[in-house]
């Protein structure tokens, strides 16, 4: 590669790049998250690095981008269709599987998922979802007996 010629960023790099900038995460934050460095982060996401006033093609191992991808929300699929079987077999060991509940508990872990949503929302958001949820399913959502009680 002649100096001053760079490669073009690969498939996956621009895909999670793109995803990162809908996630609204700095390359710095991403980078923490996913256990890599910044400068790390930002020579895979643009497929080269610097050697002696060079530039050096960059391919990030599976397990890597694997992280990365999981970080900004890339599924294993949008791996596979940009070329990285690897990376999203990588992912699928990494991403941990739905825990099922069982009979017994019944709709407690959904439950708990949606109420820790609903405590990471502001008081008067909180207050709109009950309202939307009493208006659309008045029998769903019962009074609390005088008592408010206010999620988080």
């Amino acid at each position: 590669m002649t100096k001053g010629t760079r490669p073009e960023p690969p498939r996956e790099a621009a895909l999670i790049d793109a995803a990162r900038r809908g996630a609204k995460l700095s390359i710095r934050e991403a980078a923490r998250r996913a256990g890599i460095s910044d400068a790390r982060w930002r020579q895979i996401n643009s497929g080269y690095q610097s050697v002696s006033g060079g530039a050096v093609p960059v391919r990030a191992p599976a397990e890597t981008l694997a992280r990365m991808a999981q970080v900004v929300g890339v599924s294993g699929e949008e791996l596979a269709r940009a070329g990285r079987e690897d990376a999203a077999a990588a992912l699928a060991e990494i991403t941990p599987l739905p825990q099922a509940s069982s009979a017994a508990s019944g709709f407690v872990a959904p439950v708990d998922a949606v109420y820790a949503i609903l405590a990471s929302l502001p008081v008067e958001a909180q207050a709109e979802v009950v309202r939307r949820l009493a208006r659309e399913n008045p029998g769903a959502v019962q009074p609390s007996g005088g008592q408010e009680r206010q999620a988080g």
